[in-house]
């Protein structure tokens, strides 16, 4: 899987990034430059860095036909934490924009920058539960992953109303690359972890994620360091540790994808309603859950069982016959992976000869659902009864 060359030109990309903006910190003479040469210019140099690896990445996502979209989420502690951290600093990065543009023109769209952050929050520490856990069931909390992306959108959007005020050549635009780099790169990473289906959100953490990890942790180191030096005020502090914040943790997470990244080959597709020979044949499809044909091939199918075996099995009446179902488990198999017959199907043992024996069993489940049925009619007429009498007493 060559996606996973991106790491080779990550490393030095990354630590390139963080020694020019140090350096365009410490390295400040009395004129407010290094060497002769403007500050900026380092800013744009890692800019430029930054630019270098997210080609690189496309490049060796060309390369890769082999990692496949979906990836089943682990137990990562360390993502866990900084999850819940990146979630704390973003609530609060957007508190204090607020109180930092009480009178500024863009008060509404940093109200509305507080607003999502709280969503964000709260899908992050969902985040936090699925890497603390191992366990991402898609479920309709699913569609919280995304808020942290609706957040990365609404800042960057702020960002570039302020930076439209600026001129280019004579402002840091540092700002405004991290949050277009950790929007692009918060989307595919929800959609991996909540099991959303896409094209390849696999690759996707790895095109947009290294950069982002590069980005914040750069950007982070320097606004820490002017916090140090310059004594830039407390917003300047909170933006720093958000960032590197948010670099840990996609950090993280896309290690924990180059060690478990699946290969297709290594994949298939679920599908209940289909025999192995369908399932073969649709194994291609990328809009279908996917699972680990290793991890899940010892699948016990007796939790898709319905709870109500007495009155029909897998949408089949009781007194109808039972058709031979393409598993490679079945409740009570004793024997072989492959061949059901020696096993127990529903409590009715495929060893029992004795055809007296089945029909009893049949037909004290076909009694047991006439009773049922008796039972309910019954209990109709007695209500109808009622509501005649109530009729007749008005009259």
């Amino acid at each position: 899987m060559k996606i996973k060359l991106s790491w080779i030109p990550f490393i030095p990309a990354a630590l390139a990034m963080v020694a020019l903006r140090l350096l365009s910190v410490f390295g400040n003479d009395d004129t407010g430059t290094i060497s002769g040469m403007n500050a900026l210019l380092f800013s744009y140099l890692a800019v430029g860095v930054a630019l270098v690896l997210f080609v690189l990445c496309i490049f060796f996502n060309i390369l890769d036909k082999k990692t496949a979209p979906v990836y089943e989420s682990k137990r990562n502690v360390p993502a866990g934490v900084f999850s819940v951290l990146s979630a704390a600093f973003a609530l609060a990065y957007s508190v204090m924009t607020i109180l930092t543009r009480k009178d500024s023109e863009y008060l509404l769209m940093s109200i509305i920058c507080a607003f999502l952050a709280m969503l964000a929050a709260i899908g992050l520490v969902f985040m936090a539960r699925t890497h603390f856990t191992g366990f991402a069931p898609v479920s309709n909390i699913a569609f919280l992953y995304i808020f942290p992306t609706l957040w990365a959108v609404s800042e960057l959007i702020s960002c570039f109303l302020e930076a439209t005020k600026l001129s280019v050549s004579a402002s840091d635009m540092s700002l405004l690359f991290c949050f277009i780099f950790l929007t692009l790169s918060l989307f595919p990473q929800a959609m991996v972890i909540s099991k959303i289906p896409g094209r390849n959100p696999v690759k996707a953490t790895f095109i947009y994620g290294l950069p982002s990890v590069a980005f914040g942790l750069s950007y982070g180191a320097f606004l820490i360091a002017r916090v140090i030096i310059d004594n830039a005020d407390g917003m300047a502090l909170i933006a720093g540790v958000m960032f590197i914040s948010f670099a840990l943790y996609q950090l993280f997470y896309i290690i924990e994808l180059t060690r478990g990244a699946l290969k297709k080959d290594d994949v298939q597709i679920v599908d209940a309603f289909t025999d192995d020979d369908d399932t073969a044949d649709n194994s291609g499809k990328s809009d279908e859950l996917v699972f680990s044909d290793k991890e899940k091939k010892d699948e016990d199918y007796s939790q898709n069982a319905t709870a109500d075996t007495d009155d029909f099995i897998m949408g089949y009446e009781a007194d109808d016959d039972v058709p031979n179902i393409s598993a490679h488990k079945v409740i009570g198999d004793k024997n072989s992976e492959d061949d059901i017959t020696g096993g127990f199907f529903f409590g009715v043992g495929a060893d029992d000869d004795d055809d007296d024996s089945s029909h009893g069993i049949l037909e004290t489940r076909r009694q047991k659902k006439e009773e049922k049925l008796m039972g309910e009619i019954d209990k109709l007429l007695a209500e109808l009864d009622e509501q005649q009498q109530e009729l007749n007493d008005k009259k």
